[in-house]
């Protein structure tokens, strides 16, 4: 696993870790532990200073949006000329005065969790409480304020199939609703087995693939008919235009390590002594702690 001082960067983008608080408690996190102290701020911004070209800054948790100074860091990354994008639940979101705060600070674009789509039943399975009706708000605030949007819906055999075509139906109807100019992304992906997951719950992608054809009525040669260029990393998958969204599909395999997208020149992390580090790498490492 190589290691990197900030100013050798070359990871397009670093996954920010600002806290392990969390609102939720879902059934799989890989980022369970939550007795770690939040990220300094001013260690944050120093590293991000010394960055030697224009980086993705991808703020994350467990749930990011439990720092109060979220808003401040979003505008010191995007005061250092960094490209800057929020991972959330998407709770706090359901309020519009929180989004447009997000928006005062800078932020444009949102990668949202949505596992039960706006079925309340499969989030009190997946995630512990019924957070259909936040969610839902989360979104139309999010698309009604012009964000770019990306959901992310993790699919545990036997629980939430369902949800896929709900979930693609909802964003395909809000991207004509509100006129979106950048399609939104509907991300689609089996269970990382890292953390807390659900055991007996995995699919074989190529199953997994075919359930996504089934509930969305569609063929593997209209997947690859419309599949894009994009880069899927070393994780096996699919990114494919699905009337105006884009469906990306990724199977959370592993190596003889237990390291999801392993080899990636990608995604990088930062370490407990301010360095850069290849993000699932260093997740597996340092697994139930940091």
């Amino acid at each position: 696993m190589k290691i990197l001082a900030p100013e050798e960067n070359t990871f397009d983008a670093i996954m920010v870790d600002l806290t392990h608080r969390c609102n939720m408690e879902c059934a799989n996190c890989y980022i369970p532990n939550r007795d770690i102290p939040d990220m300094d701020i001013n260690k944050l911004f120093d590293l991000i200073s010394r960055l030697p070209k224009r980086t993705f800054i991808r703020l994350i948790g467990a749930e990011a949006t439990m720092r109060e100074d979220l808003f401040e860091i979003i505008r010191g990354v995007r005061a250092m000329g960094h490209r800057v994008s929020l991972t959330t639940n998407g709770l706090k979101l359901g309020r519009e005065e929180y989004v447009l705060k997000l928006k005062e600070a800078g932020l444009r674009l949102v990668l949202l969790s949505m596992n039960g789509a706006i079925d309340d039943e499969i989030y009190r399975i997946l995630d512990n409480g019924r957070y259909a009706t936040l969610k839902h708000r989360a979104l139309k605030n999010l698309l009604e304020h012009k964000f770019i949007v990306n959901t992310g819906t993790i699919i545990a055999k036997g629980v939430n199939e369902r949800t896929i075509k709900e979930q693609v139906d909802l964003m395909c109807d809000y991207a004509e609703k509100y006129k979106v100019k950048i399609p939104p992304v509907v991300r689609i992906r089996t269970i990382a087995t890292l953390g807390r997951s659900m055991e007996g719950h995995t699919y074989d992608f190529s199953e997994f693939k075919q359930n996504v054809c089934n509930q969305l009525n569609i063929t593997e040669d209209y997947m690859q008919q419309n599949k894009t260029d994009e880069i899927v990393n070393n994780m096996e998958g699919y990114v494919f235009k699905h009337r105006n969204v884009m469906i990306r599909l990724v199977d959370w395999k592993i190596n003889d390590e237990g390291v999801p997208d392993f080899g990636s020149e990608l995604r990088g992390r930062i370490t407990e002594d301010w360095k850069i580090a290849p993000f699932f790498h260093h997740v597996k490492e340092n697994e139930y702690g940091y």
